[in-house]
């Protein structure tokens, strides 16, 4: 009897998956140098010039005397203007100013027909912060008038106190003509003394 070796072979194979691992690791993200250990103070600067021209700026109100009886006599009639004055002054200084107003016929909104305006008193309160001297019933009407004046360190922005309107008509010499009138309030503002 003859014995057969029998071998047996074993075929292994293996296989290597190669999988990578992401290692996520928590670092604080830090300055390399400390700028300020307190983190308390900080400083900007810009450097800022005027412009040479546009320096100046004005918004004046306006004025609605609502609806009138129209007499044959003297009418006064009085409003309050819907803001007050605001100049804006961007050169850098304090130049004295006085502002001067003067305001037109008033005509008829629907033809050319002139209201009998003998008078227009402006008065203006001074500016709470002294910037501003206002003047009290300078009559613009169809002339110039101061109605304000520099203060006390007048640059940036200042405001005037309240502005009043007085309108005076008279209907003794001619006919008042019924209907809605308007004028044009011209803004001057002249600077120095």
């Amino acid at each position: 009897m003859t014995r057969e070796n029998k071998v047996k072979i074993f075929i292994l194979s293996f296989f290597f998956i190669n999988i990578p691992f992401l290692l996520f690791v928590e670092r604080p993200i830090s300055a390399d140098t400390a700028i300020d250990s307190q983190n308390s103070v900080a400083n900007a600067y810009i450097n800022v010039t005027a412009p040479t021209t546009n320096t100046w700026s004005l918004t004046a109100p306006n004025f609605n005397f609502g609806t009138q009886t129209a007499s044959s006599s003297v009418i006064n009639s009085n409003a309050t203007g819907d803001a007050a004055i605001k100049i804006v002054n961007l050169s850098g200084t304090s130049t004295s100013f006085s502002l001067q107003q003067s305001i037109s016929d008033f005509t008829l909104v629907s033809n050319t027909v002139v209201l009998p305006a003998t008078g227009f008193y402006v008065s203006v309160a001074n500016s709470s912060d002294g910037k501003l001297i206002g003047s009290s019933n300078v009559n613009i009407f169809k002339r110039n008038g101061v109605v304000l004046r520099s203060g006390t360190g007048a640059n940036g922005t200042m405001n005037s106190g309240a502005v009043t309107a007085q309108l005076t008509v008279d209907g003794t010499t001619r006919v008042i003509v019924t209907g809605s009138y308007k004028a044009t309030i011209t803004s001057t503002l002249v600077t120095g003394p």
